[in-house]
């Protein structure tokens, strides 16, 4: 390597360093201007995923706590723990009343669970209301308000259009039931075996 060349290669060196050492000035300038709001950013980051973090952890707490109280009063009922589960998570104590509403046929308790804020119970319960309630014009509103109970309706109603006599409209009623519902091999088999004609 010439003088010449040394001296190219010295100056690029320096050149580069010069460009880097400049480069750390102005961060370091840019640190000590927005150093306050910098670490603001930092701590508020730090405390929201921690925060996050312990809500996370308090809630999962929460939910553990109250799935056990709702299998101990699955086991042994009492108004104790049905208070209990009520103020540890409502919509679970919401699916507990409408378990037990199903099985004792209470359809004071079906009523009030129409008006719970999950809309899954609340579309359970007007359907259970529904098939207590045995009147095809109940059942007819279920099925016409779409939602996920109508191909059940549609079997329930059949039923009942059946124990009045009238087989044929029930064998319409199951065949609006598509292939690709879960009740569909239910209906086929009552639209073949459980429905007769009325001479």
């Amino acid at each position: 390597m010439g003088t010449k060349e040394n001296i190219e290669y010295i100056k690029n060196e320096l050149s580069g360093d010069e460009k880097l050492l400049g480069e750390l000035i102005k961060t370091e300038r840019f640190f000590k201007k927005y150093k306050k709001p910098i670490m603001g950013a930092l701590t508020v980051l730090v405390i929201g995923l921690v925060g996050y973090g312990v809500y996370d952890w308090k809630r999962s707490m929460d939910l553990q706590k109250a799935n056990a109280v709702y299998l101990k009063l699955l086991q042994t009922p009492n108004k104790a723990l049905e208070q209990e589960l009520a103020e540890k998570d409502r919509h679970l104590y919401e699916l507990y009343l409408y378990q037990k509403a199903v099985r004792q046929k209470d359809a004071k308790l079906l009523e009030d669970l129409t008006k719970s804020q999950d809309p899954l119970i609340a579309d359970l319960a007007r359907y259970h209301l529904s098939a207590l309630a045995r009147d095809p014009q109940k059942l007819r509103s279920v099925i016409l308000a779409h939602n996920m109970m109508q191909d059940l309706a549609i079997v329930d109603e059949a039923y009942l259009l059946d124990t009045k006599g009238q087989s044929e409209k029930a064998r319409k009623e199951l065949a609006k039931i598509q292939k690709n519902s879960p009740v569909y091999e239910v209906a086929k088999l009552l639209r073949h075996y459980g429905m007769k004609v009325t001479q």
